[in-house]
């Protein structure tokens, strides 16, 4: 079924003709279709039928109506109801639907400057009329307002399809149409103001003042004053203008990583140092949100580039016309960005004042800003910061660019090769690219190349890609002081440094100029250290070309340097003198520091050396490239006080033969051998140290020296099982450091000789020795030596039944170690702890500790007592597991004690799992393992153990 009134009345059924004939029929049904889907009372239908007078049969002759057209239309389609009646309309089969939905939607479209499909609706929609609106049914005031509406909207849809004509430049179309619609209704004076800018259009200017006297002579009056000024000038008649989708963003990098958990707001600035893949990240970013902003993205690169010319740009772009001035284009940006949704994007900001012109007005649109600084002042920005990617997120890039399977055939070279990168994507997108680009280019080979930092940023160009571009740009930027500290920064590799270094390198207050690195992203804070001091670093990339630039554009580098080994020094051995001392005390150093910062290392030496720790060897690795060498000696000692690693200990040797000091030889030849026997359990190679530490302070006639020295080396001699030896060195030892009066070196002597004393089965030599280690070190008032003899005397205590007294110093060893941050010491008393209470967590936790720290000789021993715990409680799987483990770390290390203790177990295993003569072998070897050490009470347990697994001949 379909209905017309947009021209007479016309109602049609499968293309036949039902239209009703009679009047009333007729005005009912109009009535009818002007409201449709709408309720219309009886008492309106009378009025309408009947304006002037209305018959007493009114209501009957309405309903009689009703009831034929029921007949004509759809069953259902008249509803009766106590309102009236309501005609129910498919939109589709009602030309005015049709022509209102049209006509509305071709508005908005040419509002939103889409004109093309805007003007395709419009005539459509005009298309739909067959003449006047309900020219042939005789209607009242409702149906006669109906018709006036309906013209009147027509009157519109046809102005608005003729400006898009104008806009277009179809003047003579909308010529042609206008002068019949104008000679119809010469009043209409919108569509009068198209024709005379029609005409002008069309070079027939002269014509446009008759249209203006044909308006005013049938109106009987004056045309308004823009009809008037368009006789002399059609740009005052607004035309539509076509709005292109603006969609400047970049193509998005398709092997872009990482950056996941960085988060947009509706202005936020994205920084980090150059070459940090900000661009990449903000486009990735703008691409997925395209959707939220379907009035467009605009992109602009700032770097070099005047705001009014990005302004420009922009409302260009926009479909604006551009004003001259600035202030002019800014305030036409934010007009017309103010009901839009748009994105904007602005790359390598220099500073707030360059971005604040650029925000737009909508409380719609979004603005993203990549920029080296933080752009902190930049009122209601949120700032993300874009750091280095991970490893795993550097591989994948890596794999991306240069191929996976390339990547994964050298799998370590490639995890050295983003390391170089600093993890920076730039960089290894360039590591990449070169890979990809030279075939046969290995992986190791390329890090062969960029390991030389002279020549890393040289290789870290690939076509227009270039790091060290990017990074001379940031440098160029900061202020004289700021680019002097970034040089001298150069030296650290791989270390960060606190505030009072930096003023020490300087010689003076760097708060400024490091505040204005860190803002510009070209140096880091890392975060507090446990003296509460905030630390900073620049990027691995930019601290390389700080080097470069160190080598050349700084004439005063070693005297920063010296100045910073002689202040590192001083507040090192400062504080390390509020600590226990290790085998060889520290003597005093030059006063270098400032005396602020001395204080705070000495109120906490043990957060000083948490601190500094990895500053100190780079300091000491520093002193011996520049051939500083009683300074590299002296920092080498300090650093031996830590956890240390060959190269320091090597140095400090090298540095000691370079200043001629004989004992400092000797001191860095045992501190040599501690790092051998006490970290990795080389016995061999740390009796060689020792030895010839022995032999120069022998020469010397220093017997302090040498009473320690043996002290070290008589560990070795009960490895290599002459435990007698051992107990004569420790003796003379003790002798000889007795007779200087040195009462630390005879603590550490005694607990020495305590232990020898307790393996040959003699515990109560080995208790008195315990004891009077306890008692120097308390005297001394050293926490941590009497820890360490307190744990050890325990452990004979409870060997000898007494649990109760060894429960109690272990205890106290337990508190001490904790309080004094000791966290090896902690892990062995927690494995004695263990031992004494047969409780496995403590023994796990002290496994756990070991594993942590590296320590493979500890970790093999707790190994060992954590399987013989699992022993004694019937786990003969997981006690066998642990136990081989321990004697595979032992036989690697070459440690014939421990291979004991693991062999005593295993064989009393494997009896129990039923291979008796497996586990006969094994007590027997550990019984020969033993008696080769000396160890008389071990000895006559494996003997007793042995008994027990060998069964009783016949009688």
């Amino acid at each position: 079924m379909r209905y017309g009134i947009l021209g007479p009345l016309e109602v049609t059924r499968t293309g036949e003709t039902v239209t009703p004939s009679t009047p009333q029929q007729r005005t009912v049904l109009a009535l009818l279709l002007a409201n449709a889907d709408s309720w219309v009372s009886l008492g309106t239908m009378v009025d309408e039928l009947w304006p002037a007078r209305t018959p007493r049969s009114a209501r009957v002759i309405v309903q009689v109506a009703v009831s034929k057209l029921r007949k004509v239309l759809p069953v259902k389609a008249i509803r009766t109801g106590p309102s009236g009646y309501l005609l129910t309309v498919d939109g589709a089969e009602f030309d005015q639907s049709e022509f209102v939905t049209q006509a509305r939607r071709g508005r908005e479209l040419m509002g939103a400057g889409k004109l093309g499909p805007a003007r395709e609706l419009l005539a459509a929609a005009l298309g739909r009329w067959r003449g006047d609106a309900l020219c042939d049914v005789a209607g009242g005031p409702v149906l006669e307002a109906h018709a006036r509406w309906l013209t009147e909207l027509r009157l519109s849809t046809v102005d608005s399809k003729v400006r898009i004509d104008l806009a277009a430049g179809r003047c003579h179309d909308v010529i042609a149409e206008l002068t019949v619609l104008l000679a119809r209704d010469p009043g209409q004076e919108v569509l009068a103001g198209s024709l005379m800018v029609a005409l002008h259009q069309a070079g027939r200017s002269a014509e446009a003042a008759d249209v203006v006297d044909r308006v005013a002579a049938f109106v009987e009056a004056d045309p308004g004053p823009v009809l008037r000024r368009l006789v002399t000038d059609p740009s005052a008649w607004e035309l539509p203008r076509t709005v292109v989708h603006t969609a400047q963003l970049p193509p998005a990098v398709p092997d872009f990583v990482g950056r996941a958990d960085i988060r947009c707001s509706s202005l936020t600035v994205l920084c980090g140092p150059s070459g940090g893949g900000k661009t990449a990240l903000a486009v990735r970013i703008a691409h997925d949100r395209r959707d939220e902003f379907p009035d467009g993205q605009l992109f602009a690169q700032l770097r070099g580039v005047a705001t009014a010319e990005v302004l420009g740009s922009f409302l260009s772009a926009l479909g604006c016309e551009v004003p001259h001035g600035l202030l002019e284009r800014q305030q036409l940006f934010r007009s017309v960005t103010a009901d839009r949704r748009i994105l904007v994007v602005l790359d390598d900001a220099a500073g707030e004042a360059q971005v604040r012109p650029l925000l737009p007005g909508g409380a719609g649109c979004a603005v993203l800003v990549t920029s080296r600084s933080r752009l902190s002042g930049l009122e209601g920005a949120a700032v993300a910061e874009v750091a280095e990617l991970t490893e795993a997120e550097s591989l994948a890039l890596l794999s991306a660019v240069a191929g996976a399977d390339r990547v994964a055939a050298e799998e370590e070279s490639a995890r050295e090769l983003v390391r170089l990168c600093g993890q920076l994507p730039l960089a290894v997108r360039v590591a990449g690219a070169k890979l990809a680009s030279t075939k046969y280019l290995l992986v190791r080979e390329l890090v062969e190349r960029m390991a030389d930092e002279r020549r890393r940023l040289a290789e870290l160009k690939v076509g227009d890609l270039d790091v060290r571009a990017g990074v001379e740009i940031g440098y160029s930027s900061c202020d004289p002081l700021q680019r002097k500290l970034l040089r001298l920064l150069g030296w650290f590799d791989s270390v960060d440094l606190p505030e009072w270094a930096m003023a020490t390198l300087l010689d003076g207050d760097p708060s400024a100029a490091l505040a204005g690195l860190v803002e510009a992203q070209l140096v880091a804070v890392t975060g507090r250290d446990r003296l509460g001091q905030l630390r900073y670093r620049p990027h691995e990339l930019i601290r390389v070309f700080g080097h470069e630039r160190l080598l050349v554009e700084e004439p005063a580098r070693e005297a920063a340097l010296d100045r910073l080994l002689k202040s590192y020094l001083d507040v090192s051995v400062r504080a390390d003198r509020r600590l226990p001392t290790g085998r060889f005390p520290l003597s005093p150093a030059e006063k270098a520091a400032d005396p602020a910062v001395v204080r705070r290392a000495e109120a906490d030496p043990l957060g000083w050396r948490d601190a500094e720790s990895a500053m100190l060897r780079c300091l000491v690795r520093l002193a011996h490239r520049h051939g500083r060498w009683a300074l590299a000696g002296r920092l080498a000692e300090v650093c031996a006080a830590r956890p240390g690693d060959r190269r320091i200990e090597v140095i400090g040797l090298v540095s000691a033969r370079h200043t001629g000091d004989r004992r400092a030889q000797a001191v860095s030849l045992c501190r040599l051998g501690d790092l051998h026997w006490n970290a990795h359990g080389r016995a061999n190679r740390a009796r060689v140290y020792y030895d010839m530490a022995c032999r120069i302070f022998t020469g010397l006639d220093d017997r302090a020296g040498l009473g320690r020295a043996l002290a070290a080396r008589a560990d070795i001699d009960v490895e290599r099982g002459d435990i007698e030896r051992a107990q004569v060195c420790l003796e003379d030892g003790l002798v000889m450091l007795r007779q200087v009066d040195d009462q630390t070196g005879q603590a550490d002597v005694l607990r020495q000789l305590g232990t020898v004393l307790a393996d040959r089965d003699r515990p109560a030599e080995a208790i008195r020795c315990f004891e009077d280690s306890v008692r120097l070190a308390r005297g001394l008032g050293d926490r941590r030596r009497e820890a360490h003899a307190g744990k050890q005397l325990a452990d004979v205590l409870r060997r000898n039944g007494d649990h109760d007294r060894a429960g109690a110093l272990l205890e106290d060893a337990l508190a001490a170690s904790i309080r004094l941050a000791d966290r090896h010491w902690e892990a062995h008393v927690l494995r004695s702890l263990g031992e004494l209470s047969d409780a496995e967590d403590p023994l796990t936790r002290s496994l756990e500790m070991f594993q942590e720290s590296g320590h493979e000789h500890a970790t093999a021993y707790a190994l060992r007592s954590l399987g013989e715990w699992h022993r004694r409680h019937g786990q003969d799987d997981r006690a066998d597991a642990l136990l081989r483990a321990s004697l595979v770390v032992f036989e690697g290390i070459d440690d014939r004690r421990g291979r004991a203790y693991a062999l005593l177990g295993l064989g009393q295993l494997r009896h129990r799992a039923g291979d008796s003569a497996a586990g006969r072998r094994a007590v027997r070897e550990s019984i020969t393992l033993f008696a080769g050490l000396g160890f008389t009470g071990w000895q006559a347990e494996a003997r007793r153990t042995l008994r027990r697994l060998t069964p009783a001949s016949p009688a």
